[in-house]
């Protein structure tokens, strides 16, 4: 794309042609010239919304990069050369899936929208304002793509200058390569100094609905990639700041149903696991709760205190679902299913219904608990006998597993959600020396934990518990009682675990970092499966311990369990051993 102009049509957001008029209220052209293009806000909401057009053909090299190459993905007899290879550690640089050229591609049209608008504030066609926002919204998508292919690729070209087109990257003797760890800390310099780090503020040209879809959730969030970029660094605390400040975005104090559930990973029934019926693990609820969080519509309030970055794939915009090829047995092909491995993971867990109050260890009573993770059975289904990934199908399959529509194929790509973001922060407070803390988030929940009496103390003083005693970014507050009255800012925080009724999990009592962290990683599994986390957080661990056995016997579990990759169990070890971790880089 030449650098006098960006793609707006085909962006992906405009949603179609009409609701692409209707947001930025730009003439239907392809194509034009920065002097026509970039003359008022709106014409710089239509860049961004291009950018963000780019950003969406990244969904399936994103998601194919960060979960075929882990634990959790593997291929189904349907899959090509292409796709094995990924999976089983074996890609070579000719190989189509790693092409960089379509990430340089958002590269060069950030580079080329951030010096534009640059221009434009000069000229005074942006207020200081607008150009803060959209700016630093524009510099964001950039590092979070740069990081994307720092973390699979190790060393690339890193490039900041507005160029003519991505091909001028082929002279690469223009354009020095730079490593993984100095890439991050340049991205993270970068990034913490844009000038406005927060959500497009209510009543921006950029905050409507267009069609049916909230743009609420269409940016991506500046904190969660600056604490993404400083738990890479080893800035713990830094990193647990920027968390903390989205988990309490509406605030640390309030009330109302926003204010207690929004980021929270709290109490309310539509984002839990239930059962219709007592004692009856038949009766698992499938229309609401857990597995509806990656059906709802992008308007509605569950999904808003869930989701925090989401982009939708709609009939009337372009580019395609490509999940639905990836993951549907109908209306697709079917390519990539869940890894054994992955289901052995759900299968191991066990959930609990039924404790003892007033106890001081609330004991479980065996006789009702379930002996698998309900997640499991909502993240994957058998369809004729075959596990399909249905994270991605639940707006396009029906009931009888048969496209709802033939002629759609709708869907949304999750790239950060709550949970997300817990579990995250928890790895950062771990890290920092918080490992009770970390270890509540996880398990079940700030009240529980920090309760000596867990399970039913709501009757006496929860004055001086129910609260971690400590300063931001770790402190929290979660007491309820009713003599005296409480119901303070995380009371119905119930932790990722307890929100899908699991034990709490049992840690050794030595080495609490290690320990810990491993179950963060492990719960990220259950949790976080198919939404694109998994090789940067089996990376990201290594390189912090210096330890390449713990993503090496990762990936030798997965494929010796494998019926397609056995085979390649051993070298795809032996290669990760020696710290073979990144894709070969060809432009």
């Amino acid at each position: 794309m030449h650098k006098t102009g960006v793609v707006v049509v085909a962006a992906g957001l405009c949603l179609s042609m009409a609701a692409c008029k209707k947001l930025v209220d730009v003439e239907p052209k392809t194509v034009v010239g920065a002097a026509n293009m970039y003359r008022n806000v709106f014409d710089a909401d239509a860049a961004v919304i291009g950018v963000y057009g780019k950003v969406m053909q990244l969904a399936k090299p994103y998601l194919l990069m960060n979960e075929l190459r882990g634990d959790l993905m593997d291929i189904t007899t349907n899959a090509d050369v292409n796709m094995r290879q990924l999976s089983e550690q074996t890609t070579t640089v000719n190989n189509p899936l790693i092409d960089p050229k379509p990430f340089y591609e958002v590269i060069v049209n950030c580079n080329d929208v951030l010096a534009n608008f640059k221009k434009m504030y000069a000229q005074n066609k942006l207020k200081e304002a607008e150009f803060n926002q959209r700016y630093s919204d524009i510099g964001a998508i950039r590092s979070w793509v740069y990081l994307q292919l720092g973390i699979h690729f190790g060393n690339i070209p890193y490039v900041t200058n507005p160029l003519v087109q991505a091909s001028d990257l082929k002279d690469a003797s223009n354009f020095p390569m730079i490593a993984l760890p100095a890439l991050i800390d340049s991205l993270a310099a970068f990034t913490e100094k844009l000038p406005f780090i927060e959500d497009y503020p209510g009543g921006t040209t950029l905050q409507t609905v267009v069609d049916g879809y909230s743009t609420q959730k269409f940016f991506i969030n500046k904190n969660v990639l600056l604490g993404d970029l400083y738990l890479w660094q080893g800035q713990y605390d830094k990193a647990a700041d920027r968390y903390k400040k989205v988990m309490e975005v509406i605030g640390s104090t309030g009330v109302g149903e926003q204010f207690l559930n929004q980021y929270r990973i709290s109490s309310f029934a539509n984002a839990g696991v239930g059962y219709s019926r007592a004692f009856d693990a038949t009766s698992l609820v499938y229309t609401n709760g857990w597995r509806y969080l990656f059906e709802r519509p992008q308007v509605d309030n569950e999904f808003n205190w869930e989701m925090i970055w989401s982009l939708p794939f709609d009939k009337n915009f372009e580019p395609v679902n490509p999940f639905i090829d990836m993951f549907s047995p109908s209306g697709g092909s079917y390519l990539v299913q869940p890894a054994q491995q992955a289901i052995d993971n759900w299968n191991s867990q066990a959930q609990v219904y039924t404790i003892t109050p007033n106890t001081a260890t609330a004991a479980e009573i065996l006789r009702d608990n379930f002996p698998w993770d309900a997640r499991g059975a909502f993240t994957y289904k058998l369809i004729n006998g075959k596990p399909v990934i249905m994270k991605y199908l639940y707006n396009y399959l029906g009931a009888n597993n048969l496209p709802v529509s033939t002629f759609s194929k709708p869907g949304k790509w999750f790239l950060t959600r709550a949970a997300t973001l817990h579990l995250h922060y928890s790895e950062a407070a771990n890290r920092a020396g918080k490992y009770k803390l970390a270890y509540a988030l996880v398990n079940k929940g700030i009240n529980y934990h920090y309760d000596p009496l867990p399970g039913n103390n709501r009757i006496g003083d929860v004055t001086n518990i129910q609260q971690t005693f400590l300063p931001w970014p770790y402190d929290f507050d979660a007491r309820e009682g009713d003599g005296p009255a409480f119901r303070n800012t995380w009371y119905r925080n119930i932790g990722i675990r307890g929100r899908a009724n699991l034990k709490p999990v049992t840690l050794p009592l030595t080495d609490s970092v290690t320990n810990v962290e491993n179950m963060i990683i492990a719960e990220n599994a259950l949790e976080l499966a198919y939404e694109g986390q998994r090789w940067s957080d089996l990376l990201r661990v290594a390189i912090r311990r210096n330890d390449p056995a713990f993503i090496a016997d990762k990936i030798y579990d997965k494929l010796r369990k494998s019926g397609l990759s056995a085979g390649a169990a051993n070298g795809a070890r032996s290669k990760l051993m020696s710290k073979d971790w990144f894709l070969p880089f060809k432009f």
